[in-house]
């Protein structure tokens, strides 16, 4: 088992700490993990203020360079980031990316306009056909404009958000044709999509994306896939990450991808 999306202390929002989650790596049985703590840049803080939310790059590098080391022999453990995506720090991303020696860059949207999708901002005074609207057609802007990452991360997360703030959260048909835009760009660069298993511990009894969109992306041609948990908490680590191999395999995928320095490998299921 591989699991490609895990935060620690690094990131603001998590309490796990990086050899709590190791050992818990290897007990559950996991052969590799990645470490993909959270760097946003210029967003709205909840001190109302704009920040940059992220780790001390240089401590966050030797840190997993040296825990690395010292699980050599139990587990592999790569390097990694979920870079938040924003096409006005296009630069300032792609700096950040090529001065550390990442294994895996996760790039994700989880701010609109600056603001986290936690914050409700977007949802407010807008129907559920307009936030979808606006997020994916947000999410296209962005695979077109920005190249530093290698899979994009749970493409709709806003459903998770959306649990709490509309009756029914499901994709409708003009959503579906904007998210055939996004993966037919992110396939044209050679880019993948992440299966993101959180989604059965946030109420959504699935993955993000939905079933539905990886069978789209299979039938585009879509190849480079990544399955990780986005597990916070210890006990969170590799869960779901079987059953969805198996989902992926029912859905026609023979393989999941794995990065070593950026490059993918592909691993049969």
């Amino acid at each position: 088992m591989y699991d490609y999306h895990m935060h620690t202390s690094f990131s603001r929002d998590a309490s796990m700490e990086l050899e709590e989650a190791i050992q818990r790596a290897i007990e559950v049985g996991l052969k590799e993990i990645v470490f993909t703590d959270h760097a946003e840049l210029n967003v709205w803080s909840p001190e109302d203020l704009i920040i940059d939310d992220i780790f001390d790059e240089e401590t966050y590098i030797s840190t997993l360079q040296a825990v690395r080391e010292k699980y050599k022999d139990q587990i592999q453990i790569k390097i990694g980031i979920e870079m938040g995506l924003q096409v006005e720090e296009k630069e300032r991303i792609h700096q950040l990316i090529q001065r550390h020696p990442f294994d895996f860059v996760i790039g994700s949207s989880h701010t609109i306009d600056r603001v986290d999708l936690y914050y409700g901002k977007l949802f407010a005074d807008r129907r559920k056909e307009e936030t979808y609207e606006r997020y994916f057609t947000e999410i296209l802007r962005i695979v077109k404009e920005v190249d530093d990452f290698d899979v994009y991360g749970h493409l709709d997360l806003v459903r998770r958000y959306a649990l709490s703030k509309y009756k029914e959260i499901e994709l409708n048909s003009k959503d579906y044709e904007i998210i055939e835009e996004i993966l037919k760009v992110l396939i044209g660069k050679g880019k993948g999509i992440e299966v993101n298993t959180s989604g059965y511990r946030y109420g959504l009894n699935t993955v993000n994306p939905s079933p539905e969109v990886l069978k789209m992306y299979k039938q585009l041609g879509g190849e480079v896939i990544t399955v990780g948990s986005d597990a916070h908490k210890k006990q969170d680590v590799g869960c779901y990450i079987l059953e969805t191999y198996q989902l992926l395999k029912e859905i026609g995928f023979k393989y999941i991808t794995t990065f070593d320095q950026r490059k993918p490998h592909f691993v049969r299921i």
